[in-house]
């Protein structure tokens, strides 16, 4: 496995930090909006805030409360990078890691390629730079999206899904013999998937069942060799077609212990409850707690 470098790039992607970048964004969109229009009052009714001090052209020094000023419930593209930002990182509840689709996928492309790099006085956006939380994050969704429809990645787009740095990307590739074709570099994803699940840092995209046609149901001791514990743990009760209340109630446990190790969180490492889950699951045993007591173990469990 490799290790995480050192990098800025690696710096952890926030929710909060990423609305507030998306404000910078809309403020540059305005800006476009004066420039084209020659009048500040289209540009702000579109922001929602008066736009008077920036009428020379430059960002005033109060710009920031400006933008804490700004309501984006307003703005569908909210919602939709809120969503793309749980489904990129595929963390929460199985509601939030599904809930981007195609419609979503289509409008944060366009987002991405069309909206402002550049506001008033120059000053770049978020947008404008690769490595701000923002545009990962919307990068990543988007790579997440080209891999479960069977559509080449490109370095950068393995880099965000296995979260290491580009240059290991390369150094991984060239080591297993994997050629890139074409520019920017590319691998199908007939060769990307298979070696991003072999990458520490990967989370495979949680489906449910129904959702594309390319979804096979595998047995419940596959799933937990292949995913990370939780999302196993969630997909497997998705195959029963049952609910963690009821799984819960058949094991012998407490629900909300069973939800909160579904959700990721570090729940008690309670051998005797893992048992009787994994019995209710069908699953190994002896592998099932195994896998169960690290992931606990690694999530800080008491």
């Amino acid at each position: 496995m490799e290790t995480r470098p050192a990098s800025t790039s690696r710096r952890p992607l926030e929710k909060e930090t990423i609305l507030k970048e998306l404000k910078e964004v809309l403020l540059g969109n305005a800006c476009q909006i004066v420039v084209s229009i020659g009048r500040d009052e289209p540009a702000e009714a579109y922001l929602g805030i008066s736009l008077e001090e920036y009428s020379l052209g430059s960002m005033p020094g109060s710009f920031r409360n400006d933008l804490a000023a700004i309501d984006l419930t307003k703005f569908y593209i909210a919602h939709q990078v809120s969503a793309a930002y749980d489904f990129a990182l595929q963390q929460g509840s199985t509601e939030a890691r599904t809930s981007f689709g195609e419609d979503d996928w289509n409008d944060l492309a366009i987002f991405v390629a069309g909206a402002a790099r550049c506001s008033f006085g120059g000053e770049p956006t978020p947008l404008a730079d690769e490595d701000s939380v923002l545009r990962r994050t919307l990068d990543m969704a988007l790579a997440r999206m080209n891999l479960d429809h069977g559509h080449a990645l490109t370095i950068r787009e393995l880099a965000l899904l296995a979260d290491i740095g580009e240059g290991a990307v390369r150094s991984a590739l060239s080591a297993e013999g994997i050629k890139t074709e074409g520019k920017p570099a590319q691998v199908s994803a007939e060769i990307a998937e298979p070696w991003l699940r072999r990458r520490r840092g990967f989370v495979p995209t949680l489906v449910l069942e129904g959702n594309t046609p390319n979804v096979t149901e595998r047995s419940v001791d596959t799933l937990f060799v292949e995913l990370p514990f939780e999302v196993a743990l969630t997909r497997a009760i998705q195959q029963r077609s049952e609910s963690a209340a009821l799984l819960a109630k058949r094991a012998g446990v407490e629900v909300v212990w069973l939800e909160e190790i579904m959700a990721g969180h570090g729940a008690a490492c309670e051998v005797a409850s893992l048992r009787a889950l994994a019995s209710a699951l069908g699953a190994d045993v002896p592998a099932f707690v195994g896998r169960a007591v690290e992931a606990l173990l690694r999530k800080g469990a008491p």
